[in-house]
């Protein structure tokens, strides 16, 4: 959880942007919320025998494109929060190893560096720009939907929003099984990133000593990896992800038979029966982007720990503050007594001495 909230305080500069995106997109479900509403207005007014359907057909019109609206602005505004969010992390990350020691690269494998600086990355801006406005956007449908159930015929949204309660243990559930295989998953496609840089950037020594079959062989062994470990996190999608969908379905049949025999009785009218119908059916999609949703961010809290691992490490060689600039050197080095060894190991270099001229190359 710790590492979720320092990943909110990306968004610190982008306030703005991501207040007008809660903003936007609770207008936009407002609207979205009103149609069914509207459209049993309109059904109550045809049994009825009303002539002039005018006025509703027009409240339908602009509440539809209301909502169109504000979801394409809305989206907009996100999407530029999203990319800002990927500059300043991928700045920062840069930035960062820039200020490293070089022993600290000697330790690390590049292709692991890349992928935290790639795939990591681009797993926590897409959480942070899209994931968390498409929770509180579901979240606010929801919230929303069942307001109005209430006020319409609290009896009936009881019936109705049943099995919604269950829906936050689920999610509890399928977090605390997801994420340890999600960090499994970023740790392997690491590795496999790591595996197809080094044969890259080694090519020439690999066909030097004719040893093609046997990388391909390691290659393929990184990618196996990737897929089995994949695999476990696709399983535990395919169950809970429906299964999360699954649950407004109950709550339908539960007014199905609920709300039909009301209607029957002449308890409420069909339209508004057709109403809450409508709102069950308008809350499956919000429960299915839950569950997608957190995936999204168990991906991105895995992410962030490992991108968190890289921007903790402090530099151990630092400049002091007000150190004077180096001079402009004439291009020659030299070394006299020169002791060297990796992290306190064996000395690697003892006592060296060393010139070594302007343009010349040792």
């Amino acid at each position: 959880m710790h590492t979720f909230w320092r990943l909110l305080g990306f968004l610190g500069p982008y306030r703005g942007g991501v207040a007008a995106s809660f903003a936007l997109a609770a207008v936009a479900m407002g609207m979205g919320v009103l149609i069914p509403f509207l459209v049993g207005r309109a059904i109550d007014d045809i049994r009825r025998g009303g002539a002039d359907l005018t006025p509703l057909v027009w409240a339908l019109v602009g509440a539809g494109v209301l909502r169109l609206v504000f979801s394409v602005v809305r989206r907009l505004v996100a999407g530029r929060v999203s990319l800002g969010v990927e500059f300043d992390l991928r700045n920062r990350m840069y930035g960062h190893l820039q200020s490293l020691e070089l022993s600290y690269f000697d330790g690390q494998q590049t292709g692991q560096l890349m992928s935290r600086s790639t795939v990591d990355l681009q797993a926590v801006r897409f959480f942070l720009g899209y994931g968390l406005i498409f929770i509180a956007q579901a979240a606010l449908t929801i919230a929303i939907a069942a307001v109005v159930m209430v006020a319409v015929n609290p009896i009936l949204a009881l019936v109705a929003l049943a099995p919604m309660p269950f829906v936050p243990w689920v999610a509890w559930r399928y977090g605390s099984r997801n994420r340890p295989a999600t960090q499994e998953v970023q740790q392997r496609i690491a590795e496999l990133t790591a595996e197809a840089e080094e044969n890259v950037s080694g090519v020439r020594v690999v066909k030097a000593f004719a040893q093609e079959q046997r990388q391909l062989a390691r290659f393929r062994g990184a990618v196996k990896r990737v897929f089995d470990q994949s695999m476990v996190s696709t399983r535990l999608r395919a169950f809970y992800n429906p299964f999360i969908g699954f649950l407004p379905q109950l709550g339908l049949a539960a007014l199905v038979l609920v709300g039909g025999r009301q209607v029957i009785s002449g308890v409420i009218s069909v339209g508004d029966f057709v109403a809450f119908f409508g709102y069950v059916v308008m809350l499956t999609s919000p429960m299915r982007t839950l569950g997608i949703m957190l995936g999204m961010a168990q991906r991105a809290v895995a992410s962030g720990a490992r991108v968190f691992e890289i921007l903790d490490r402090e530099p151990q060689l630092t400049v002091p503050a007000g150190a004077p600039p180096l001079p402009e050197g004439g291009g020659r080095v030299e070394l006299r007594g020169v002791s060297f060894g990796y992290d306190g190991g064996e000395p690697v270099l003892r006592d060296v001495d060393l010139d070594v001229e302007a343009g010349q190359t040792v």
